[in-house]
């Protein structure tokens, strides 16, 4: 009987879970490659490519595959039977990332796709509807209205945020991890298997991912296929994670008051580099969306010489960093002054990359006159 429900616990059942979610998209990838070489469907390099040469793309759909086989698995503990309504999201977010794989899609469509997706989720289920906001700025229950707004606002921002760090090898995946591991553990100490379970089934195929990512010989790119999906998943347990009840909250040492700060926390590296990027496009020429080198991805390989591997680990190991330190400050400050200490890291930030950036320009700027110098021999030593 002990080791029956040994066998049971969640600890266990989530080694299980990894596992299999790794396997499946690790065994699944090589075929993938394999086909997206043979019809030619690689990505190729741009002005704002990191990569210099073909690659092959579409990485996501071994993670669609390792989704849909590893639900099957964990569907005992959906007691709401919210998995075919993420199901039905996350698959119309699939096949609108492959068709902009292979031949594009334009932003109107992607915003349809990310609403439709995100009215699955809420038409058809109560679980992930956010009934009160436990009295942050002063806003405790919302309106049904309210709730569906500002529910598309999260899983769009996230799920568009989440594409936008898809930039380089490793970034996206890695921040990906750190994401679900904090979601993973703020379900587990509030006591919701399933979540934590699903939390733990992405982070399988996304550590199995990487091994391909950061592969020079069998690289492969997740694509939009990948990133779209990804980005609707964490869009999800974010939903979850604020119709959480104050009790769920309290359980995983969370203040319920402060629950969107901790969020924030959550999926901070997307959440500033997309916030940054745009402010910084507005100021400049008055396009937020007009696309740059400008990414936190692209300043840490451009302006400080970091190889991608090392940008995507510091990226990640920041985005924890943060989480930890709002998780600790969360039970003593109130949302206030919460909001007061991630501003101050945010704009720590800003001023950090703006230095990198200068002290880069201005090194470009010295070598550029001291090669106009020697090709005209006015250089110190032409003179003597």
């Amino acid at each position: 009987m002990k080791q029956l429900t040994l066998l049971q616990s969640p600890e266990i059942i989530a080694i299980w879970i990894f596992v299999l979610s790794f396997a499946v998209c690790y065994l699944a990838m090589p075929s993938i490659i394999y086909v997206v070489r043979r019809k030619n469907l690689m990505d190729n390099p741009n002005g704002r490519s990191s990569h210099s040469q073909k690659t092959p793309t579409m990485g996501g759909i071994a993670f669609y595959v390792s989704l849909i086989f590893t639900l099957f698995f964990i569907s005992s503990y959906d007691t709401n039977y919210m998995g075919i309504n993420i199901v039905s999201g996350a698959s119309i977010m699939f096949f609108l990332g492959l068709k902009d794989d292979l031949t594009g899609v334009n932003p109107s469509t992607k915003i349809v796709g990310q609403i439709l997706a995100t009215f699955i989720l809420l038409l058809f289920g109560t679980e992930l509807r956010i009934y009160s906001l436990d009295g942050f700025l002063w806003f405790d229950e919302i309106p049904f209205w309210f709730s569906l707004f500002f529910s598309c606002f999260v899983v769009m921002t996230i799920v568009n945020s989440f594409n936008l760090i898809d930039g380089i090898n490793g970034s996206a995946a890695m921040v990906g991890i750190v994401i679900f591991g904090c979601f993973g553990y703020v379900f587990y100490q509030s006591e919701d298997i399933y979540y934590f379970l699903f939390s733990i089934l992405c982070i399988g195929f996304l550590l199995a991912f990487l091994r391909y990512n950061l592969s020079s010989r069998k690289k492969i790119f997740m694509g939009d296929t990948g990133s779209l999906v990804v980005g609707f998943i964490i869009g999800v347990l974010a939903l979850k994670f604020l119709s959480l009840p104050s009790l769920g909250l309290q359980k995983a040492y969370i203040n319920p008051a402060n629950k969107i700060w901790v969020l924030l926390a959550i999926v901070f590296i997307p959440f500033f580099d997309t916030t940054r990027v745009f402010i910084a496009r507005t100021i400049r020429d008055g396009k937020p969306f007009k696309a740059d080198r400008n990414h936190i991805h692209h300043v840490m390989i451009d302006y400080m010489g970091l190889s991608h591997g090392r940008a995507s680990f510091l990226l990640a190991t920041i985005n924890l960093v943060i989480f930890l330190v709002v998780m600790l400050l969360n039970m003593i400050f109130s949302p206030i002054y919460l909001f007061a200490s991630i501003f101050l890291i945010f704009i720590g930030l800003v001023l950090i990359l703006f230095y990198f950036n200068k002290s880069y320009i201005t090194r470009k700027s010295k070598q550029k006159i001291r090669k106009i110098l020697n090709s005209s021999g006015l250089s110190k030593n032409n003179k003597k």
